[in-house]
C-alpha cells in the first residue's frame, strides 16, 4: 500500500511540472552602433615605389656567342650606343654568300630578258629567272636582317639593371641577356580603393604628393599619368601611376616612397562606415554584420560587401542602409533570431 502512495505523489508532481513553463535565458548585453554614410574622403597615405617609365629584358633575336658586352650595371647607355655584340663572322660570310647568288640571278635575268627580246628565249623561262632573283634578293636581305640582330644598341637613354648573362656566353635566339630602364621620367607606382580611384583618375579633386628616403623632408608635387583598368583579385585594388610634376625627383628605380593624397574640396561619400570589429563571416566567408530590430529585441545576420579599410573602421560598399543599428563587437557569440539588449538599456 505504501508503494502504490509513493507512485501516485509521483505522477502528481510530474503533472504539475508539464505544467510550467520553461525559464527563458536573459537576453545578450550588446553594443551597438550606428550605420552612418562617410562624410568626406579623408586624407590618406600610401606606400609605393619609384619605378622607371618602362623597364626591358633585351635579348638577342639570333644565336651566338657574346664578344663584346660594354654595359656596366648601374650606368647609363646613351640612345643608339652599343649595349652587346655577338661573334659576327658567320653571319657575315653568310650574308657574302647570300648577295653573291643574288647577282648570279640578277644577271641571268637580263640575260633572260634580252634573249626573250630576240626571241631566243620562251616566256617561261624568264619567269623562271625572275622567280629566282627575287627569291635570291629576299635571301640577301634576312642575311642582312640577321646581321643587324647580332647587335643590340640603347633603344632610348638605358639604365643598365643587371646584366642576365656574362660575356663570352653562346646564347640561343631570343634569350634575355640584360634588364634596361627608361628613366627619362620616373615613375611613382603605389594601390587605391576603388572608390579613391575615380578622383584620382581625372586630377581635380586630389592633390598627391611623395616623400622618398634621398630627399628627406621634401615632398614632392606629383601629377596623373595612368592606372591599370583590372583591380587586384583579392584587395580589390587599382595600381596607379604618378610623375613629379617637375623634373626633381633624384632616386633609383624600386626606393620606397610614402604618397599623401590630400582632398582639395569636400568630396561626399556614398560609403558606410563601421568599426572593423563589427565584421562577421559566414560559412562561405562572406563578410556579414549583426543587424538589431528594435521591435523583437532580436539581431539578424546581413550579408554586406566590404571595400577598404581606413584606420580600423571598414567601408561598406552594399547591403546595409544608412540607419541601421549593428553589433559593435562579439558578432561571433551572436546567431539569427537571438535575444539581446543594448548596452545603454542594461545600464
Amino acid at each position: 500500500m505504501t508503494w502504490i502512495c509513493l507512485f501516485a505523489t509521483l505522477l502528481v508532481l510530474a503533472g504539475c511540472g508539464d505544467d510550467e513553463e520553461p525559464q527563458q535565458r536573459p537576453a545578450q548585453v550588446v553594443k551597438l552602433v550606428e550605420a552612418s554614410a562617410q562624410s568626406v574622403y579623408p586624407g590618406r597615405r600610401f606606400v609605393g615605389r619609384v619605378d622607371a617609365r618602362s623597364t626591358v629584358n633585351y635579348a638577342f633575336q639570333v644565336g651566338g656567342r657574346i664578344n663584346a658586352f660594354p654595359a656596366v650595371q648601374g650606368a647609363i647607355i646613351p640612345e643608339g650606343e652599343l649595349i652587346a655584340q655577338l661573334d659576327q663572322t658567320d653571319y657575315v660570310l653568310q650574308l657574302r654568300a647570300a648577295e653573291a647568288e643574288f647577282e648570279q640571278a640578277r644577271r641571268n635575268l637580263e640575260r633572260q630578258r634580252t634573249l626573250r627580246v630576240q626571241g631566243a628565249a620562251s616566256q617561261a623561262a624568264l619567269d623562271a629567272a625572275q622567280a629566282e632573283a627575287e627569291r635570291a634578293e629576299t635571301q640577301r636581305d634576312n642575311a642582312r636582317q640577321e646581321l643587324d640582330y647580332t647587335t643590340l644598341t640603347a633603344p632610348f637613354d638605358a639604365l643598365i639593371a643587371r646584366r642576365l648573362v656574362e660575356n663570352y656566353t653562346t646564347v640561343p635566339p631570343n634569350t634575355e641577356i640584360v634588364r634596361i630602364q627608361d628613366i627619362s621620367e620616373l615613375r611613382i607606382r603605389f594601390n587605391v580603393p576603388q572608390a579613391l580611384m575615380q578622383h584620382l583618375e581625372n586630377g581635380r579633386d586630389f592633390t598627391a604628393e611623395a616623400q622618398i628616403a634621398t630627399l628627406p623632408g621634401q615632398r614632392i608635387p606629383l601629377e596623373y599619368r595612368e592606372h591599370v583598368t583590372e583591380p587586384d583579385e583579392v584587395a580589390q585594388t587599382y595600381e596607379v601611376e604618378y610623375a613629379p610634376v617637375n623634373d626633381d625627383l633624384v632616386a633609383l628605380p624600386g626606393t620606397t616612397a610614402t604618397v599623401y593624397i590630400t582632398p582639395t574640396r569636400q568630396i561626399e561619400s556614398p560609403l558606410i562606415a563601421l568599426p572593423a570589429s563589427a565584421l562577421d563571416s559566414d560559412e562561405t566567408g562572406a563578410f556579414r554584420v549583426w543587424v538589431f530590430d528594435p521591435d523583437d529585441g532580436v539581431v539578424h545576420p546581413q550579408t554586406v560587401s566590404v571595400g577598404e579599410m581606413v584606420d580600423d573602421r571598414a567601408m561598406i560598399t552594399a547591403g546595409l542602409e544608412q540607419g541601421a543599428r549593428v553589433v559593435a563587437t562579439g558578432a561571433h557569440l551572436l546567431r539569427d533570431g537571438m535575444r539581446v539588449k543594448p548596452l545603454d538599456a542594461a545600464l
